[in-house]
């Protein structure tokens, strides 16, 4: 995709015009208090799946994916737990914050202090901002993108630790409104699921 022209921050020594891209996003990451938005992934080996996607600060957030696809995940805070719905063990658990994709939940976000941030590239139609683990490189990376007429998160670029691809393009966010905090709640997440079986 064109991101136009294309300018990149130096989080060491960033320029005024840069200055005013790092505070356009930080604006608008620090807007989605609520979200709600359907989403389409295509993932490496060819496949693709839809679900929704569910974000609420702090901490929050949940990939509700579509059947026939056994995938779940749910961030609760502190945990993020990837479910398989056709699969009788519990979740896998992940501590929340070594997740890249954790930059979202936060309340307070400012790319220019968050750990995960790689490279921000700015362009007249489209920001990308790359995030990876530095402290697991070999996991690989996201790359967020963002258009910037009107600023909305589209779509996702997941780098694994081999270089396979996969993309998220999130519909239209549906933004600051009012969730069910059991979308969130990974025991009940479980009990949920233990009933639908």
């Amino acid at each position: 995709m064109a991101l136009g022209a294309v300018s990149l921050v130096s989080f060491g020594n960033i320029a005024s015009a840069q200055n005013a891209v790092v505070d356009e996003l930080n604006a608008y990451l620090n807007s989605l208090i609520s979200a709600r938005a359907p989403f389409t992934q295509e993932s490496a080996d060819g496949s693709t799946s839809t679900g929704t996607f569910y974000l609420q600060k702090p901490g929050k957030m949940r990939f509700e994916y579509d059947a026939p696809s056994p995938a779940l995940l749910v961030a609760d805070g502190q945990a993020l737990a990837v479910f398989d719905k056709k699969s009788n063990r519990g979740p896998q658990r992940y501590p929340q914050s070594s997740t890249p994709l954790s930059l979202l939940t936060r309340p307070d976000i400012d790319i220019t202090r968050s750990k995960f941030v790689q490279k921000l590239e700015a362009g007249s139609m489209q920001i990308h901002l790359t995030l990876f683990d530095p402290a697991e490189p070999g996991n690989g990376s996201i790359k967020m993108i963002f258009d910037r007429n009107p600023m909305a998160l589209v779509e996702w670029i997941i780098v694994d630790g081999s270089g396979l691809e996969s993309v998220v393009r999130l519909g239209k966010l549906t933004t600051n409104i009012s969730l069910d905090s059991a979308l969130f709640s990974i025991p009940m997440t479980i009990r949920a699921l233990e009933n639908d079986g």
